[in-house]
């Protein structure tokens, strides 16, 4: 049975495997520019007020192989999940079922439960094991720009470092077993994956994400040095924006609050804040008003927590589209 599988999917492994070594030739030389573009930028030796160093450092990667490797690692890491989960998980059992092989299988020598799990190790565990080596790439590639740059914690680079990617293959690959095996037909089964995995990964980012560790509070004084802008409603409505630079942090919240706790919206001095005053008044009057600044956070340290946690959940999600196949391949009948 493992000889069958092999020789049924054996293409695939190979463009994977062809894949894999182009990219990680790409991500090599990406990893090395980086690392020169680093070490040219004097980061390295910089203790303080470094900002224009790693401005001008992050705009040097965004250009030629560096860049390339860079945005390109990101959006396949984001990318091959759901295109596993529609290429290789959703027509695996439903391709049989759409053309009648499914009986000439399920009446041979093996058990259906033998056939199904050759199938689910050996094509799910290539599927997780070419999402790990592409997140360990792109992490690798990346690792300076994570250093000085974005946040890895962001929402917008977490689901493509670490281990997360290893759990969204494999709930990907399940889910499109699972949808093929109920929809019984190959395309309609492909696009329901795809469906359904940007919805949990969307839930997840958007909603849930937070929520699987505790937040940090940081509240503090909002005097002019942690002041970014100011915006001025047409009814004289105020909207204080704070400094949220937390060095690799996810800010959920960053709310400006009285000293009673609730959230400061004006009104606006017409003195300080009009039309023939500059900025500078305006932000001199609103330091002098005794106003807080309440910032909700993951810290980079919960890093790990977060992506163990999340990965964990995906796993589990697997583990039950997993368990949910073998309950409907033993109890349906061709």
């Amino acid at each position: 049975m493992i000889w069958f599988t092999w020789r049924q999917f054996r293409i695939q492994t190979w463009i994977a495997l062809g894949a894999l070594a182009a990219l990680g030739v790409l991500f090599a030389v990406a990893a090395g520019q980086i690392a020169d573009l680093y070490a040219a930028s004097g980061l390295a030796d910089c203790q303080a007020h470094c900002d224009s160093m790693v401005r001008t450092f992050l705009n040097s990667v965004g250009k030629g192989v560096s860049g390339a490797g860079y945005f390109l690692g990101l959006g396949l890491t984001y990318a091959v999940p759901p295109l596993i989960g529609a290429f290789w998980g959703a027509p695996l059992i439903a391709r049989e079922l759409e053309t009648g092989t499914i009986r000439l299988a399920w009446n041979q020598s093996v058990t259906r439960n033998r056939w199904l799990a050759t199938k689910l190790i050996g094509v799910g565990g290539l599927s997780v094991a070419t999402a790990g080596l592409l997140s360990l790439g792109t992490t690798w590639a990346a690792s300076r720009v994570d250093q000085v740059g974005y946040a890895r914690i962001s929402p917008l680079i977490f689901g493509a470092r670490g281990i997360v990617p290893l759990g969204y293959a494999a709930f990907a690959f399940t889910l499109g077993v699972a949808l093929g095996l109920v929809i019984r037909r190959t395309v309609p089964a492909m696009a329901a994956t795809l469906a359904v995995y940007v919805a949990a990964v969307a839930v997840m980012a958007q909603w849930v994400r937070e929520h699987l560790a505790p937040a940090s509070h940081l509240m503090r004084a909002l005097d002019r040095d942690h002041i970014n802008g100011l915006i001025l409603g047409d009814a004289g409505e105020l909207r204080v924006i704070g400094d949220d630079q937390l060095p690799g942090a996810w800010v959920l919240n960053n709310l400006t609050v009285t000293t009673t706790g609730q959230e400061f919206t004006g009104p606006a001095d017409p003195v300080q804040c009009g039309g023939r005053t500059g900025p500078g008044s305006c932000i001199d009057w609103v330091s002098s008003l005794g106003l807080r600044q309440d910032i909700t956070y993951h810290p980079a340290e919960q890093f790990w927590t977060l992506q163990l946690i999340e990965t964990g959940v995906f796993v589990g999600l697997a583990l039950l589209l997993a368990g949910f196949c073998f309950w409907w391949v033993r109890r349906r009948s061709v």
